[in-house]
């Protein structure tokens, strides 16, 4: 049976779809509306095994696992690196659906990996959430002492958050106008915190379906929202090697050379997750701060003596406290200080 290659640039509203053989010659080209029948009709009515990819974005998830069990494959590439599409000076639907079908035909791009289970794409997407709303109330919690600051009104602590705490700072505000500019940052701070408290509590239930969760919390500065993070970034631990996982939290080294020659200085590189770097970090903070010895502490002693650089032996401690998680969940094992250490295979 022949092989057909599908690519299809998705619109909220209207999805461009081509079909290609494996010569390369275009067997239709075709627009349809956005929806679940529309979308299963073209890739179900391609004659052959029917290949599909299409552009990250953000209904790439939802179209991915609608057209899963109706292809012989579907993939979502990295627009950031399909300089052919995003670079074009010719760029429209009909020409950037052809473009992925003949991109998926030659095998040039970067795939981005979606899950294939609806409870892991749901898991995420609740963790994205609650990320999204510790972020708005830090960004609103600096705002209002920003606006305090500009009328002279300085805080060094978060009691002016509290009502006690807000009414003292409030008084201290000369101006009508700006006293309510304050009261009304305040009665949204409340409820920005009344849904964060929602937000952590939801993404603690849905992980008790992921037991592996459970067992991430035995490691040294790993909590409830550390782990549930983990399992919802990387969502599938077959997918990483060590060192790919490294690269995925941007905790990998970038290396630039051409004809042996460097181009530059090594760094770490900028490509990948940075809430999975963040993750890292809060994870190694929290392990250093235990009063008891762990292996995580004994680690970073132990990498800070070899290098004699604080940075490097933070950065080997993320990295050892990722590869640690991966090979928890990969392999069954549980935590131990000899797993950290090295005393155990």
């Amino acid at each position: 049976m022949k092989t057909v290659y599908v690519g299809i640039d998705l619109g909220s509203k209207v999805c461009v779809g081509t079909a290609r053989d494996s010569m390369g010659n275009i067997l239709n080209s075709r627009s349809f509306g956005t929806s679940e029948k529309n979308l299963i009709d073209y890739v179900a009515g391609q004659k052959g095994k029917t290949r599909v990819l299409m552009e990250e974005c953000e209904l790439a998830g939802w179209v991915y696992r609608t057209l899963l069990p109706n292809a012989e494959s579907v993939e979502v590439c990295d627009p950031k690196r399909n300089a052919w599409i995003s670079r074009s000076e010719r760029k429209d639907d009909r020409v950037d659906s052809r473009k992925l079908s003949e991109q998926l035909r030659i095998g040039s791009y970067s795939v981005i990996y979606h899950p294939e289970e609806d409870e892991m794409a749901a898991f995420k997407i609740s963790v994205q959430h609650y990320d999204k709303t510790v972020k708005r109330s830090t960004k609103l919690k600096l705002q209002i002492k920003a606006t305090l600051r500009g009328q002279g009104v300085m805080t060094t602590t978060g009691h002016v958050y509290g009502r006690t705490g807000r009414e003292k700072a409030i008084e201290k505000v000369k101006h009508p106008a700006i006293r309510e500019i304050l009261v009304q940052d305040l009665e949204l701070l409340d409820q920005l915190m009344k849904e964060k408290q929602q937000a952590r509590s939801r993404v603690i239930r849905i992980s008790k379906k992921f037991p592996v969760t459970e067992r991430f919390k035995k490691i040294p500065g790993i909590g409830p929202i550390l782990a549930a993070q983990f399992v919802a970034f990387v969502q599938n631990p077959h997918r990483f090697s060590k060192r790919r996982l490294w690269a995925f939290p941007r905790l990998g080294i970038a290396k630039r050379s051409s004809d042996g020659v460097n181009l530059g200085p090594e760094r770490l590189s900028r490509s990948g997750n940075g809430s999975m770097k963040d993750l890292s970090r809060k994870a190694y903070e929290a392990a250093m701060r235990t009063r008891d010895p762990n292996g995580i502490k004994i680690f970073y002693g132990r990498s800070l003596s070899r290098t004699g650089d604080p940075n490097h032996a933070r950065l080997n401690t993320q990295r050892k406290i990722l590869a640690i998680m991966l090979a928890m969940w990969r392999d069954g094992t549980e935590y131990s200080d000899d797993l950290v250490l090295g005393k155990r295979a």
